[in-house]
């Protein structure tokens, strides 16, 4: 069956939600207001199946420009597509309590809740938050999937602890996953500011207008000044004191395969939601933590990860599908990581083969199958801090 044939055989049904977006999980999602209380979350969360966290460290303390990204980051996560109910926990002391979070969450359209810690203590708190998570997962039962398009997804793309074996089979296999995708009017992210930064000149060429290339040069030009006033010596130096010109442009290249090689239709900050069809920059710290963070926050629905050494990494939001073209990672990781290519390295499988597998694998994460990293529940989360990380 040809490859148009049998991706029209695949339909999509997700949570049409009021904004227009669609999502393929109704999570219900514990929101500590403040990090004092991440603890006091994660334990509500793990304790009842459908239920994730945000397991951040923030909420107070934070200035101007970084309280204004954190408020947008959680205001994103509370209203994430793929999120059908949020439970916040607060103290009294929280300056996050100004975001008025729980208000967005409703006119969203979450079922939401609020629990104060300081009024009852971590365990009445733990067992009052199990109790209502438990009744929001029985409500949002109740709803039914619909048939959406393809254009309904909306697709992060990662790569961490990446080997060579990455950038020759794992990104090119990827990349025309997200191709294919992107014909069929899906969304496609890219992210991580500082790898691209080598190929910033040649990726400025496949902008759709002169404003989205001169954005992704200004990108690059923002994290060498970044770099410079911080380190002392731009990240372009740095990375030139252990290779080459022709190599460090080549790598950045190589890292930006995984979203494929169609045009670029947008270029976000990564305080914004991203929106599409088609392939889009999101401005992202390296780190990949804060990279997955801001990719979910962004409405990324779909997370690919990929890997050559292992990773355990998911999210609370964006469902996660790990990636690597390594065996022995494979083997040592099975638990963690859902998808093998290491096929197309000795033959037994084409590029065309192995990224018609990663669709075939996110449709069926889309409609409902659990990936490794939701069935170990893991839901990692780590706060940006401009400037400050890259």
């Amino acid at each position: 069956m040809s490859r148009n044939k049998k991706m029209n055989k695949m339909q999509l049904k997700g949570y049409k939600r009021l904004d227009g977006r669609v999502g393929f999980r109704n999570y219900v999602l514990v929101v500590p207001l403040t990090g004092c209380n991440m603890e006091v979350a994660r334990r509500i969360a793990a304790a009842v199946p459908g239920a994730t966290c945000i397991g951040h460290p923030n909420g107070c303390d934070l200035q101007m420009d970084d309280f204004a990204l954190f408020g947008n980051i959680l205001e994103h996560f509370v209203t994430h597509p793929n999120v059908g109910a949020v439970l916040f926990l607060a103290m009294g002391c929280a300056a996050s309590l100004s975001l008025n979070l729980p208000a967005r969450a409703v006119a969203g359209g979450r079922l939401c809740k609020t629990l104060n810690v300081v009024q009852s203590g971590t365990t009445r708190t733990v067992e009052a938050g199990v109790k209502i998570v438990q009744e929001m997962v029985e409500e949002l039962s109740g709803v039914k999937r619909e048939p959406v398009e393809f254009s309904a997804l909306v697709i992060g793309t990662k790569c961490g602890a990446s080997d060579a074996n990455s950038f020759a089979y794992c990104h090119p296999v990827v990349g025309r996953a997200c191709d294919l995708l992107v014909e069929k009017q899906a969304t496609v992210v890219l992210a991580e500011n500082c790898e691209l930064v080598g190929g910033a000149d040649n990726l400025s060429q496949r902008a759709g207008t002169p404003e989205i290339g001169a954005k992704i040069r200004e990108m690059a030009e923002n994290v060498n000044r970044g770099w410079k006033n911080r380190f002392g010596i731009s990240y372009e130096d740095f990375a030139l004191k252990n290779t080459n010109r022709q190599a460090y442009i080549q790598r950045s290249l190589e890292h930006a395969a995984k979203a494929g090689s169609t045009p670029f239709r947008g270029f976000f900050d990564m305080s914004e939601v991203v929106h599409g069809p088609g392939l889009v920059i999101l401005d992202t710290p390296n780190t990949d933590l804060e990279s997955v963070t801001c990719i979910a926050a962004a409405g990324c629905n779909v997370t690919l990860f990929t890997t050559g050494r292992g990773t355990p990494i998911g999210s609370p939001a964006s469902i996660t599908i790990k990636i690597t073209a390594t065996e022995r990672t494979f083997i040592n990781m099975e638990e963690n990581i859902d998808i093998c290519v290491a096929g197309v390295i000795d033959g037994k499988e084409t590029i065309e083969q192995a990224a018609e597998r990663v669709v075939e694998t996110i449709i069926k994460s889309a409609n409902g199958e659990l990936t490794k990293a939701e069935r170990l529940g893991h839901w990692e989360v780590a706060m940006p801090i401009r400037g400050v990380t890259y």
